[in-house]
């Protein structure tokens, strides 16, 4: 019986920063190179020509998300050197911060659903109470796994996606009835 294997999968989601705010131009470079990318992004004001014009911009400035393989993002990187990795520490050796692909997934499901309802909360703010984890069955965001604060003063709850080290989204609130209750980890 022959067996066979499978090629090892090489494309991953890495969290990156294009310094200065040039994440719109890493990004249309990455492009130009066939390689996929993920911005979070709001509408916001900008001056053009002179006059205030509602548009898409980054909802957190400098970050960008790529998709792709270590090699040929290192080749990429020598051609554009205002794009760097996030790194994590791994005992004393930095790492490049690799997005799990179903986390990723979510992420983008809820920042591209929420679109201006989204909160970003940065890394390290607590100011939400941790509850528990949720999947939400049904609707935009079927599937999405995440885990459920109470909103401020309010009855509202809404679902946190959180990105270990990087950034949390919290939704719009979400309808109770259309939740699963997790065992946490």
């Amino acid at each position: 019986m022959e067996q066979t294997l499978s090629a090892p999968r090489t494309e991953e989601w890495y969290a990156m920063r294009a310094t200065y705010r040039r994440e719109l131009q890493a990004q249309s470079l990455l492009k130009e190179a066939g390689i996929r990318s993920y911005i979070p992004m709001r509408t916001g004001e900008r001056t053009v020509n002179g006059r205030r014009r509602r548009m898409q911009v980054p909802a957190v400035h400098n970050l960008i998300f790529v998709y792709a393989a270590r090699e040929a993002l290192q080749r990429i990187k020598e051609r554009v050197t205002f794009l760097q990795y996030m790194m994590d520490r791994n005992g004393s050796k930095a790492v490049p911060i690799i997005v799990p692909d179903k986390a990723m997934e979510d992420f983008m499901r809820v920042v591209d659903d929420g679109g201006d309802t989204v909160d970003y909360l940065p890394v390290g703010d607590r100011n939400f109470t941790e509850g528990m984890k949720v999947r939400v069955h049904g609707g935009p965001l079927d599937g999405v796994e995440g885990i459920l604060v109470k909103s401020g003063k309010s009855k509202d709850r809404k679902l946190v996606v959180s990105l270990s080290g990087i950034l949390s989204v919290a939704t719009a609130s979400v309808n109770p009835d259309s939740l699963e209750i997790l065992e946490n980890d």
